[in-house]
């Protein structure tokens, strides 16, 4: 068989398998030595680099080789498409990147003792957009998983393989400064604590859409506390009983079972084994979570909750009353805020989505109750704490939001760098 016609089946195969084709398959594919198939990939390689109007570049990675487009018609590529993979990746799944490809094969107990925060959800994204995969187990109890990079990892980033990443020791100063501190804290009896971070404010302030997306930056999971108290107000009426009422309450949550599922980053909020989520943003759920979250039987059995899974793990936790009576020594604080007019076209365009047809009128006089009703509550009222953050979010879109908390956070932390070692920390 000629050169020509082997050059031909070469570039088909190339552009044919999409994925990268190891260049020892490609020598027996084609019936030539592994030598002859590097001579030939460098060949093709030149023909596209001497034309100017190529928009095909050939890419040699790991012992592989694939047809690429030319990154500088990305843009028309992405129109084509959709900007399908338009969706930026967050700081947390950087850094989490960051630590696979420098310490490949990784396990998720090395990448969290690196970045101190559970990084589990982070991981699952990465595999999930093809930049992580796992690549074995380890032989030690519990067989925890081996993650390595990608192929489409390398081909994001320009690599041939991790051997030209940039010469860097990403372990050295986050995991000594985390030892360091863990043993000084052990040694004097005190164990090191997860970080929480607290959002408190009124209802429709943006709260929940805030808390997410802080969530998926700094990779740390949310906690939607106002779901929990919606749910048992949402059981108490479905089970015909006055949510204010505090000895109807007590038996009902004597025989309640309450579980917070955060896995997949999606809460769910599982009331003697239902998801509650459906049924919970109506506002006679809303009305139900206000009155029975005032009760302190009611009270007390939703924050040993939440303290809980605060004391295993980082959270972000949004609410009314987090930074003032669940988490009053959380380190970090933000109370969200908005007009009550704002707040209730937000509030309104929720409710349409849903199918719930009403009023702004309306809307606006529920709120303005809700507010008189939860700032004026005897136990744990909504209030700012002396140490939260204010931010109004009235002329702010999400984005812009999150943007300003990351930046206070970044502030504190290098005014409290210990934050690294309990467990969260801004990415």
């Amino acid at each position: 068989m000629s050169y020509t016609e082997d050059m031909a089946k070469l570039e088909a195969l190339l552009f044919v398998a999409g994925d990268p084709i190891a260049i020892d398959d490609i020598g027996t594919l084609l019936e030539i030595s592994r030598d002859e198939a590097l001579g030939m990939l460098e060949q093709l390689k030149r023909r596209y680099q001497r034309d100017p109007l190529s928009g095909i570049v050939l890419r040699e990675i790991e012992g592989a080789a694939t047809l690429a487009t030319n990154p500088g018609l990305s843009n028309t590529i992405e129109a084509y498409y959709g900007k399908i993979r338009e969706q930026k990746l967050t700081d947390a799944a950087y850094e989490t990147l960051a630590v696979v490809a420098y310490n490949a094969p990784a396990t998720r107990a090395e990448i969290e003792t690196v970045r101190g925060v559970n990084s589990d959800s982070v991981v699952a994204r990465l595999i999930e957009r093809g930049l992580v995969r796992e690549v074995g187990t380890l032989e030690t109890p519990g067989r925890p998983a081996l993650l390595d990079v990608t192929e489409q990892f390398l081909l994001d980033f320009g690599l041939q393989s991790t051997r030209d990443l940039p010469p860097v020791d990403l372990m050295m100063y986050d995991t000594l400064t985390k030892f360091t501190q863990q043993t000084t804290k052990e040694s004097q009896g005190v164990a090191p604590k997860p970080l929480v971070i607290a959002i408190d404010g009124p209802s429709g302030a943006g709260k929940s859409t805030v808390a997410r997306l802080l969530s998926e930056h700094l990779g740390i999971l949310c906690l939607d506390t106002g779901a929990m108290y919606r749910a048992l107000g949402y059981k108490a009426l479905q089970q015909g009983l006055e949510p204010s009422d505090p000895e109807a309450i007590r038996a009902m949550l004597a025989e309640t079972t309450m579980e917070i599922d955060l896995s997949d980053r999606v809460q769910r909020t599982l009331i003697d084994g239902t998801d509650a989520a459906p049924y919970i943003r109506t506002p006679e759920a809303s009305r139900a979570a206000s009155d029975i979250s005032v009760l302190p039987v009611c009270r007390d059995y939703c924050v040993r909750i939440q303290r809980e899974l605060g004391k295993r793990q980082a959270l972000i936790l949004e609410g009314r009353d987090i930074g003032t009576y669940v988490f009053p020594d959380a380190p970090v604080k933000f109370f969200v805020t908005a007009s009550p007019e704002v707040r209730a076209q937000r509030r309104l365009k929720d409710l349409e989505k849903a199918g719930t047809h009403t009023t702004l009128e309306e809307v606006l006089k529920e709120i303005e109750e809700r507010d008189r009703q939860d700032s004026g509550r005897e136990l744990a009222p909504t209030k700012q704490a002396d140490d939260a953050i204010l931010i109004d979010t009235s002329d702010m879109n999400a984005t812009s939001v999150v943007d300003a908390m990351i930046s206070a956070i970044r502030d504190n932390e290098r005014e409290q760098p210990a934050w690294r070692s309990y467990g969260g920390g801004c990415v």
